[in-house]
């Protein structure tokens, strides 16, 4: 019952109605804390995480997020044929902080991906707060 209600309310946030914790921004693409990230990843087996930190940091000691496809921001422009298929999903964005993360998220609404929503604090915020990485081997 708890998850359809999440559900419900994730899917009223892209209709353009306020729910706590989402955000629309003016940049086309949703915003939301690591603690809602986290429940939309444990609601839904249709949610795409992006990692767009470089390479050598989503291998790198801090790891990532489990279930996250690395797409550094410096080359994700040449890796958009690739992400498309992604485009009419919901697709969770990370970087490092919450800057990074927002310019990859904002390319992503722009090149016409429908329900981009960006982990506010990017990894930094998300391992402050105690939720786990792992690790590529």
């Amino acid at each position: 019952m708890m998850m359809r209600m999440f559900a419900s309310m994730v899917l009223l946030a892209f209709a353009g109605c306020k729910t706590v914790g989402v955000s629309m921004t003016a940049g086309g693409y949703a915003e939301v804390s690591p603690q809602i990230a986290s429940e939309m990843m444990l609601d839904s087996r249709k949610v795409i995480l992006l990692d767009i930190r470089p390479a050598p940091e989503y291998r790198g000691i801090a790891g990532h997020i489990a279930g996250a496809i690395s797409a550094p921001f410096d080359t994700i422009e040449k890796q958009l044929p690739e992400l498309l298929p992604y485009q009419n999903e919901t697709v969770l964005i990370y970087g490092a902080n919450t800057t990074d993360g927002a310019l990859a998220a904002r390319l992503l609404a722009v090149a016409g991906f429908r329900n981009v929503v960006h982990i506010s604090g990017g990894l930094d915020q998300w391992i402050s707060l105690g939720y786990r990485t792992v690790h590529a081997h």
